[in-house]
């Protein structure tokens, strides 16, 4: 895992900086041309978990973006991950990519890819647009403090892991689920057809 930090990266790459690392590494990405970036000496890049050069596996053959893109950045940690629409001969990439960022260069980059071809089981419905209130600022009295945010974010895939959601799991009453640019549950699913369950 590349998501290691500390504190003191925060005052070196602020959220406009780690916003522009992503789209650095997409322009890169697209114009396979790892060079551009700003990278340490040591940089360490994964593809779908297995350490590769850079420039190698999905850089030789994305054609271009997408439309889509979702950043989460953690100014902290020095950490900013993005979900990116991409494209390849014949397939849609949902590209999933974490940059560690240390002393103003990408330190760490690790991706997931899922390749969603016309014969594909679940086919994208989601990716038009950015996802509702994922972007909305949070009210400053309804702040959560990072710990009290990281404890509620794990119980979810505790519920992935044994089956079921437990009441602890503090779902809003409006909130969904998107996997792989499918909505997929959720009371808030904004398209109720396509959603298998509450």
């Amino acid at each position: 895992m590349l998501f290691g930090g500390s504190a003191a990266q925060a005052a070196e790459c602020n959220r406009d900086c780690l916003r522009g690392m992503i789209t650095k590494y997409v322009e890169a990405f697209v114009a396979h041309t790892p060079q551009a970036l700003p990278l340490a000496p040591n940089v360490r890049f994964t593809e779908d978990s297995r350490q590769l050069p850079i420039g190698d596996g999905a850089w030789k053959t994305v054609t271009r973006a997408g439309s889509f893109r979702q950043d989460y950045l953690d100014v902290r940690r020095g950490i900013a991950a993005s979900h990116v629409e991409l494209y390849e001969e014949g397939a849609q990439l949902q590209y999933s990519v974490v940059l560690r960022i240390e002393d103003q260069k990408i330190a760490g980059i690790e991706t997931l890819i899922n390749r969603v071809t016309p014969t594909s089981k679940f086919q994208p419905d989601s990716l038009g647009k950015p996802l509702r209130k994922m972007n909305d600022p949070v009210p400053g009295d309804k702040k959560m403090s990072r710990a009290d945010l990281i404890r509620v974010a794990l119980t979810y895939p505790e519920g992935l892991r044994i089956g079921s959601f437990p009441d602890a799991t503090p779902f809003a009453k409006d909130a969904y689920r998107v996997e792989n640019g499918f909505f997929i549950a959720g009371e808030g699913c904004p398209r109720r057809a396509s959603c298998c369950c509450g």
